[in-house]
């Protein structure tokens, strides 16, 4: 019997990191299927409202909010995340790159911005930074299992197939 997982991140950077996991971690016969949408942006507020209304009544065996911690969801976001299912991971240090760039052991100084941590990583990617295949010569499999980020720890855990599969 297969899983199901839902993974929401904030937006098209989120889709394609956890896209290029997915297809680290997920092959076809995994026994975990996994869909990967992006929020539309702004505030964490926002991106939980709209993903719980979009896939309400849908059937998933674990659901996942992937949030920055630069701008993180209030006590009301986690509860009304926690009521309707979701988890809530949030990338640190400050946002994705931020965690990324500490999976690579680059130091992330806690007075860079977002911006700042966009700017240190894009440029390495190979190719746009909403495109899944940019990340795979920076994010090998075997630098995402070294890797000490909590957060991205977290993400593979997620995705790593049920016992017995």
């Amino acid at each position: 019997m297969r899983s199901t997982l839902l993974v929401v991140g904030e937006g098209a950077d989120d889709r394609a990191f956890v896209t290029h996991m997915k297809q680290l971690y997920c092959p076809r016969d995994s026994g975990i299927s996994v869909k990967v949408e992006a929020g539309d942006g702004g505030s964490p507020g926002n991106v939980i409202t709209h993903a719980i209304r979009k896939y309400q009544g849908k059937d998933y065996d674990r659901r996942l909010f992937l949030l920055d911690a630069d701008l993180p969801p209030d006590e009301a976001d986690y509860k009304r995340a926690a009521k309707e299912g979701y988890e809530i991971i949030l990338w640190r240090p400050q946002c994705l790159e931020g965690a990324l760039l500490d999976t690579l052991g680059e130091q992330v100084g806690e007075h860079e911005s977002s911006q700042q941590l966009k700017a240190r990583l894009h440029p390495r990617l190979d190719g746009r930074h909403t495109d899944a295949a940019a990340y795979a010569t920076l994010f090998t499999r075997q630098i995402l299992d070294a890797g000490r980020n909590t957060a991205v720890t977290q993400v593979r855990t997620a995705l790593q197939p049920p016992a017995g599969n």
